[in-house]
């Protein structure tokens, strides 16, 4: 008798799935010492001066859904560990594209939010008594904010990265389009 069948994809993931939401920030910028933005779609932080700016409206909705990709990682290892039982293929298609969707729309928040920053803003700013020159970087790079009034130039450090998280959250949403696959081959027969 051979060993029982699993979705293996569907384990890493789902286990990658139950430390993700505790690790950290995905993505980080700052300006100087000046600002600080880490952010996750479970966690952020924003710094200003050194003083930090929080809301418990955005608390509360990303607890939300770190609460639902911890149930998702849940599932998609029950899923994964039982995928001859007539529920497994609901619980890993409940589960398996959470974090890859969760990538997908904090890389569309980035560039959306740099291009607004990019066109919105200086048009909004026009001539004033202060000239205030930058080109904010597209997901990850660096850059300078330049701001000069009545003779006096003031210049800034713009630095924006994705961190080592991000990139493990990435290869989990890929983990997770596998074990989605492999659960439907594997109760359609196809597999193994």
């Amino acid at each position: 008798m051979g060993a029982p069948k699993v979705n293996p994809a569907g384990l890493a993931a789902g286990a990658l799935m139950l430390l993700l939401p505790f690790l950290g920030p995905w993505w980080r910028a700052s300006l100087g010492e000046m600002v600080e933005v880490q952010l996750s779609p479970f966690t952020y932080r924003v710094s200003i001066l050194g003083e930090s700016l929080s809301s418990r409206l955005a608390d509360y909705l990303l607890f939300g859904v770190r609460l639902s990709v911890v149930l998702g990682g849940a599932l998609l290892l029950a899923g994964s560990l039982f995928p001859n039982r007539w529920w497994s293929r609901r619980l890993v298609r409940f589960g398996a594209m959470k974090v890859l969707w969760l990538v997908v729309s904090l890389v569309c928040l980035l560039v959306l939010a740099a291009a607004v920053l990019n066109r919105v803003v200086p048009s909004m700013l026009g001539e004033k008594s202060a000239n205030i020159h930058f080109s904010i970087p597209y997901l990850s790079g660096s850059s300078a904010v330049e701001i000069s009034a009545e003779g006096m130039e003031a210049r800034a450090p713009m630095d924006l990265s994705f961190t080592w998280i991000f990139w493990l959250a990435v290869a989990v949403g890929a983990l997770g389009v596998i074990a989605r696959v492999v659960a439907g081959r594997m109760k359609s027969g196809k597999l193994g």
